[in-house]
């Protein structure tokens, strides 16, 4: 039993993972020489990401001997995304709607007959997506709304009219509130925000964080009712190796920092602010309707020196930290694993197929259960279906 590999650098181009399979069909060399060599008994090919299970697909049609019983491979064997996410920009408020809310959505804009392709479809498959991310620098993360309390703080700290004027109602939270807001309302809600915030010296506790927030996102995002919805919401702020979940029902954003981000298989996210894509505040209402779970911060566990485990959203799903210093490391690898290389680089091996892997760029292996050796300088992840 060989391996078979799958090289990918960032190009979000599918064309360009039908053209090297093609290549190395017709006996054509591949774009890295250090990624293959001749006495290799395993296949290196480039991919995309976003061409899955395509990719797959093309694997085991073209290398059909290098699998143990492929017909067993199923629809869907790697149930999950995983990319390096910059919140250079802070990126949207969005959530992603749980698994009943997924499937009747979906189904209901079928029946409606809204194209797949359409700005205004909010359900493109009937999936739910859970998302775990790992903080490689100093990361901070919007999630869930804050309790009453602490808003109370924030209105009272602040100075905040329209906030505190929120919080007499007591039959919804204010983010529903805010999503009914007319134009005019945002505007005088952003201006009373505004001269709060000048006044606002603290630099801890609630009121410290929302002008935190506030100072972060008024200069890109002029006018954006994101921003009430922003100082509205929970403020994690992770070290690096620290990691936390996003449930599905979630609102949430990245305010700043780097993170590795994995996510399942689903394009449902329903915008609430912070962009200019349509917003459906009225589907954003019922999917709101119960409120929210809260963002849960997840343990990491250390299996040795070099490696931390950590949990994902399935029992069935491994996701693995490594961490290596001009040394030598050992990775497990299930039958579909991803290794991407967060920072630095390294050499991953498995028996006498290598694959250089530079920063950005990921592997993916498909076979028996075995164990890859790396060496260099870099943080790798590898995310595991077993």
């Amino acid at each position: 039993m060989t391996a078979v590999y799958g090289l990918v650098r960032e190009t979000r181009n599918p064309a360009a993972a039908m053209n090297a399979v093609r290549d190395k069909a017709a006996g054509r060399p591949g774009q890295d020489s250090r990624a293959s060599s001749s006495s290799a008994t395993g296949a290196v090919i480039t991919w995309d990401p976003d061409d899955l299970p395509g990719a797959l697909n093309r694997l085991l049609a073209a290398h059909p001997r290098h699998f143990s019983n492929p017909e067993e491979v199923p629809a869907r064997p790697i149930p999950f995304r995983m990319h390096l996410m910059d919140a250079d920009v802070p990126k949207p408020i969005q959530l992603h709607p749980r698994p009943d809310q997924a499937l009747a959505g979906y189904v209901r804009e079928q029946t409606r007959g809204v194209p797949l392709n359409a700005g205004n479809r909010n359900y493109k498959d009937r999936y739910a997506k859970f998302e775990v991310a790992v903080a490689l620098t100093p990361l901070r993360v919007l999630s869930g709304e804050r309790s009453r309390e602490e808003l109370r703080a924030i209105a009272d700290g602040v100075d905040l009219p329209w906030l505190r004027a929120l919080l007499t109602f007591r039959h919804e939270m204010p983010v529903h509130a805010l999503l009914r807001m007319e134009p005019s309302e945002i505007v005088r809600a952003l201006r009373e925000t505004k001269a709060g915030m000048a006044g606002v010296t603290e630099t801890e506790g609630a009121a410290a964080d929302a002008a935190s927030v506030f100072r972060r996102l008024e200069p890109l995002f002029p006018g954006d009712r994101g921003i009430l919805i922003a100082i509205c919401m929970n403020l994690l702020k992770l070290d690096p190796g620290q990691a936390m979940v996003t449930p599905a029902g979630c609102l949430h954003s990245y305010l700043s920092g780097q993170a590795l981000v994995v996510m399942g298989l689903s394009d449902n996210a329903l915008k609430a602010g912070l962009t200019t894509d349509y917003v459906d505040v009225a589907e954003l209402q019922q999917v709101l309707d119960n409120g929210q779970p809260g963002p849960a911060p997840l343990e990491v566990e250390r299996i040795d020196e070099c490696q931390e485990h950590i949990p994902l959203w399935s029992e069935d799903l491994d996701l693995r930290r490594t961490v290596i210093h001009g040394g030598t490391a050992s990775i497990p690898l299930e039958r579909f694993t991803v290794v991407l290389a967060a920072l630095g680089e390294a050499m991953v091996s498995v028996g006498d197929v290598s694959t250089y892997l530079e920063q950005g760029a990921s592997m993916l292996y498909l076979g028996d259960p075995t164990t890859a050796d790396v060496e260099g300088s870099a943080q790798l992840f590898s995310a595991s279906r077993e």
